[in-house]
């Protein structure tokens, strides 16, 4: 079981990589295209809005041809676009190549779970699912020290060309095949209300941490806090994050616990957090961004495993209905950010992110509701 979670953390890593990269190396990529740092931070939305585009058929295709085999080529299409990203000559060139990685991506993670689902006894899936979803903070803990590592010694352009090889790896690590095949209706052409309720959610509870990621640089060091600091505290909040989805996962196989419930709570912490890094004070500004990462980004784990258990017969589909929403959200995030941030200041960005982060609790509340109650229906008709 090690290795094969291994081997879904490290897809999930390396899918992601491009988006978290081009938020760390905002500044950078600034100065050398000689642009201004929100349109460079505009990258972000670029991947995961062209994820958004590609994450419903990305499920089904999943489906269709086998977890192991769309995760093995869509790495391989992110590796040629993160070395050919090292090459760019101009921000709408970046653009193109950081889309194609955010399609590819949109498929990768559908596919990731529905191997999660397949491979992962069903009791074990709480720890799975956390594990799994622990590349996504792996993949900034990255792109943090990638920063004072690489890139401020090398530039950004080598930091890209050396970060293409952690893709192209995972894809030669990958076994050959579709993996395995389980009897699966089609999935229905109309998602669930509780599931689209469940996409919204996601959609709202995304875009905050993605504004983490795009911008946690570049509004720490208006703080007063140094820009390589700000790399290293990218990749601690990261790291907590990470052994918080881990953490949460193990204790929901134990509870039995499958459910939203707790994603709700997290949010609802979550949105402390984001209103603390609008202080101008650093020590308040640092607090709020562990507890943002750790709690207000501590729940896609139970999320993605809320998703399966709830869809059992098509996991991949409803998985990239899910993703949908978390691609909007991060794609959208970024964008309404920098808009806010470059109008009314940092401060007022991340009062605005804890709001919809409190928001996102009370969607996935109702559709928690929503699934119970289906639930309910269901067993009265059999």
């Amino acid at each position: 079981m090690a290795a094969r979670l291994g081997l879904a953390v490290a897809t999930g890593a390396v899918s992601v990589l491009p988006g978290f990269l081009v938020g760390a190396l905002a500044l950078q990529i600034r100065g050398d295209l000689d642009v201004r740092v929100e349109a460079v931070a505009a990258g972000v939305t670029v991947f995961f809005l062209a994820g958004a585009f590609g994450a419903s058929w990305g499920g089904r295709l999943a489906d269709h041809i086998g977890a192991l085999r769309a995760m093995r080529r869509c790495v391989f299409v992110t590796a040629a676009a993160l070395a050919a990203a090292s090459l760019a000559p101009s921000l709408p060139v970046l653009f193109l190549l950081l889309a194609i990685a955010g399609v590819a991506n949109s498929v990768t993670q559908p596919a990731i779970n529905l191997f999660v689902a397949e491979q992962i006894p069903a009791d074990r899936q709480g720890l799975g699912f956390g594990i799994k979803q622990s590349g996504i903070p792996a993949a900034i803990l990255v792109s943090g020290l990638a920063l004072p590592l690489l890139a401020l010694p090398l530039g950004w352009r080598v930091t890209l060309a050396l970060c293409a090889l952690a893709p192209l790896a995972v894809g030669l690590a990958l076994p050959r095949g579709g993996g395995v095949h389980t009897s699966r209706r089609p999935a229905s052409r109309r998602p669930s209300r509780a599931l689209l309720l469940t996409a919204l959610g996601a959609a709202l509870g995304t875009a905050g941490p993605s504004a983490l990621g795009a911008y946690l640089v570049a509004s720490s060091v208006d703080v007063g806090i140094g820009e390589g600091t700000a790399g290293l505290l990218a990749s601690l909040a990261s790291g907590l994050s990470l052994a918080t989805r881990v953490s949460l996962g193990a204790r929901a196989d134990r509870r039995h616990d499958y459910g939203l419930a707790v994603v709700v709570v997290l949010l609802g912490a979550g949105s402390l957090g984001f209103a603390l890094m609008a202080s101008d004070t650093v020590a308040l500004f640092v607090l709020g961004t562990l507890v943002a990462f750790t709690l207000g980004w501590g729940w896609p784990g139970l999320f993605n495993l809320a998703v399966v258990d709830s869809n059992r017969e098509t996991p991949g589909s409803a998985s990239g209905v899910s993703q949908t929403g978390i691609y909007l959200g991060a794609a959208l995030g970024p964008a309404v950010f920098g808009a806010l941030s470059a109008g009314a200041g940092y401060g007022a960005a991340w009062l605005a992110v804890a709001v919809t982060t409190l928001a996102s609790a009370g969607v996935l509340w109702l559709a928690g509701r929503a699934t119970a109650l289906a639930r309910v229906e269901s067993g009265s008709r059999v």
